[in-house]
């Protein structure tokens, strides 16, 4: 999906698409990089957008490990379904995450990386799929997710935040990658592991 095109999705459906261009592959790269994508079993997109991060993650991937996208919208499930044939992909909410896993025969996740756009989320969505994600990974599992850095002077933005640091039992924070638009930052963010 062209720039163009995301952003005719951000004109019609803005509650859902939270960006005006996809992640740069600087960005992709950060957000796919030391969390163990080359070493998982199971693996979760939420929100993949237009595969920008998804390319990313299939590089890194071993040919054993499951890989399951999760997208919202419709138009853009259609374009990962043509640029990415070999993609498990499921047209759902990331709020459903738990239910699709079982639907999907899946195990708990080792891990998951997020596109989602969590500023402009409501505080009850916002924690619907954050439950939903400690609950589907593994003791010792990874969730990553970028913010956009202006995205912090947001209610939303500092919600999210505040909320990564009370349930995860560790949250780290990248510095600031400046060549995307708009520049964003990466959270990795662990369970407490068995390990």
């Amino acid at each position: 999906m062209s720039t163009s095109s995301l952003f005719r999705r951000f004109l019609q459906n803005p509650t859902q698409i939270g960006a005006l261009c996809p992640s740069s592959p600087a960005l992709c790269r950060t957000i796919t990089s030391d969390i163990g994508l080359e070493n998982a079993t199971t693996v979760v997109e939420l929100g993949p957008g237009t595969g920008v991060i998804t390319r990313e993650i299939l590089r890194r991937l071993s040919p054993e490990t499951t890989f399951l996208a999760i997208e919202l919208d419709k138009a853009l499930c259609m374009d990962l379904r043509r640029n990415f044939p070999e993609l498990r992909l499921c047209n759902d909410s990331a709020a459903r995450l738990e239910a699709i896993l079982q639907e999907e025969q899946l195990e708990r996740i080792d891990v998951i990386v997020s596109g989602l756009p969590w500023a402009i989320f409501p505080e009850t969505l916002q924690q619907e799929i954050l439950e939903n994600v400690l609950a589907s990974l593994r003791p010792g599992g990874c969730f990553t997710t970028f913010a956009y850095l202006q995205g912090l002077m947001l209610p939303a933005g500092r919600r999210f935040r505040k909320r990564l640091c009370e349930i995860f039992d560790k949250v780290e924070t990248t510095p600031v990658v400046w060549r995307n638009l708009p520049p964003a930052f990466i959270y990795r963010c662990h369970t407490a592991g068995t390990d």
